[in-house]
């Protein structure tokens, strides 16, 4: 039920001075909620376990056969304030054709799968609330061609040190790309 609803059932039943009362009480909830999510969605500095200070990355590239290249980029930011996790990590992954010749792949298109992801990190992933209509798909890319670039997202719980992430887009031919990560 929305606080408006509310309000209004209130009114009927208790009279307008109960609305007066219930109006700052909601604008304090909304405010609260509002603040909670600048919060969250802050770019400050790091605060986890141990305010892990946060290293760039290394971006990979994985040549698959004729011509296919595999780009992962990796993107590391600093976790919430009270968040149980060190960092957030979010990888990008796109299909390329850098061949002379149309090339047939079929590729994830929507989700990664968990035999998709492997890392030397401990990383718990955030899924995404999506509806998928396929999640691979056959196709032709041209030369210079590429697929649309998918994101996975984690949440990083290892302490400091440099850290391996596999992923593969690439179903047939199947081949993975390799990125860094640091967390010092």
């Amino acid at each position: 039920m929305s606080i408006g609803r509310l309000l209004v059932q209130k009114r009927n039943a208790r009279g307008s001075s109960m609305v007066r009362r219930a109006r700052p009480i909601a604008s304090l909830v909304t405010l609260a909620t509002f603040a909670t999510i600048a919060t969250a969605c802050s770019t400050g500095s790091p605060a986890g376990p141990a305010d892990a200070g946060l290293v760039g990355n290394l971006d990979g590239r994985a040549v698959g056969p004729s011509g296919l290249e595999q780009r992962l980029v990796t993107k590391v930011e600093a976790a919430p304030a009270g968040s149980p996790y060190t960092a957030l990590l979010t990888a990008t992954s796109t299909i390329v054709n850098t061949g002379s010749a149309p090339v047939r792949v079929t590729a994830r298109t929507c989700l990664f799968q968990e035999s998709d992801v492997e890392t030397t990190a401990k990383m718990d992933r955030f899924e995404p609330l999506i509806s998928c209509s396929a999640v691979s798909m056959a196709l032709t890319l041209a030369p210079g061609q590429s697929t649309g670039p998918m994101d996975v997202q984690f949440g990083v719980r290892s302490g400091p040190g440099t850290y391996a992430l596999e992923l593969r887009h690439a179903l047939d031919p199947g081949f993975r790309a390799s990125a860094s990560f640091r967390i010092t």
